[in-house]
């Protein structure tokens, strides 16, 4: 387990009145007889989560994009959101880019900004959303079934790539790097209500800290585990030519969603997602053996390693 779960488990995991509490990527409470309203909160901290040098206006972005994220993650809709923010000092042209994103945002997800605070210190900012979700077609992460497809939304592994980028840790070609940068900068989480609609999955979960890292607690809460396949992760062309899949399985950031659904939907969810443009891949299935395993391109098992984002890791 690790400090930031044992430190949620021990301080704060309390029982609760709500349908659902603690653990999941949003708490729910009753909104009428047929619908949820999901809350959750994330808090961005400077130099643990965002360089000093992220642009302004693609951190006011990102901090609402994953919010936005876990309402998905819970098959919602967003719909209203506070922010609370801590900056040193009143640097007005930095603000008014921040504010900028944040609102283009908002608008590009269907979110009201209704409240929040401000403070001085260390650049933090938190957010707290508010979506609803209808009580027959939510998602937990305690919904998979034995032999489940395992499904992701989007692309992953690029926002990790951009980080290795700005450090100078790796060299891509200009529009590669540009375009992992951006995905680090600006995540553009997935609405699957066009799919969910029809309750085609189980469960959910948005990918914050990797792959392997968020599946484990769709497998954890579902008293599970799961066979994943690097040959059918929807990766960068470069990851796939480096074989550098670690950036998919561990590198995280990409704020796009882990699924799982019974195997007899995998054609409608195929189907529909292409008449919808929706990209998400099948990229493995359920099991109940003992442990997780990935296999590399050639169909051999690979070595899971303790990777994947930890707070209060330095």
């Amino acid at each position: 387990m690790s400090v930031e779960a044992d430190i949620i488990n021990r301080f704060f995991k309390k029982k609760t009145s709500a349908p659902l509490g603690i653990g999941d990527d949003a708490a729910l409470i009753n909104k009428n007889t047929k619908e949820y309203w999901a809350l959750s909160q994330d808090t961005l901290n400077v130099n643990t989560h965002f360089l000093p040098s992220t642009p302004a206006l693609d951190l006011g972005w990102k901090a609402l994009a994953v919010n936005v994220s876990d309402i998905y993650a819970m098959g919602g809709q967003p719909k209203y959101a506070l922010v609370s923010i801590a900056i040193n000092k009143h640097n007005m042209p930095w603000l008014e880019d921040f504010s900028r994103g944040l609102h283009q945002c908002a608008k590009k997800y269907g979110v009201e900004i209704i409240g929040g605070d401000t403070t001085r210190g260390q650049t933090s900012i938190s957010i707290t959303i508010i979506g609803s979700v209808e009580k027959k077609k939510v998602l937990k992460r305690s919904g998979a079934k034995l032999h489940d497809d395992i499904w992701i939304t989007g692309q992953i592994g690029l926002a990790a790539l951009g980080l290795d980028c700005l450090k100078k840790k790796i060299t891509l070609s200009e529009a590669a790097e540009k375009l992992a940068i951006k995905c680090l900068y600006k995540p553009s989480p997935t609405d699957i209500q066009s799919l969910q609609k029809y309750q085609l999955f189980h469960s959910a979960i948005d990918i914050s800290d990797g792959v392997i890292a968020d599946l484990s607690h769709i497998l954890t809460s579902s008293n599970l585990s799961a066979n994943i396949f690097c040959a059918q992760l929807p990766v960068s062309a470069w990851i796939k030519k480096e074989k550098a899949f670690d950036y998919a399985l561990y590198g995280g950031d990409d704020y796009q969603l882990i699924l799982t659904a019974p195997v007899k939907n995998r054609n409608r969810i195929k189907k529909l997602a292409a008449q919808k443009r929706l990209k998400i891949t099948h990229v493995g299935q359920v099991t109940n053996e003992k442990k997780m395993m990935v296999f590399d391109p050639n169909g051999k098992p690979m070595k899971i390693v303790n990777k994947g984002f930890k707070h209060f890791v330095k």
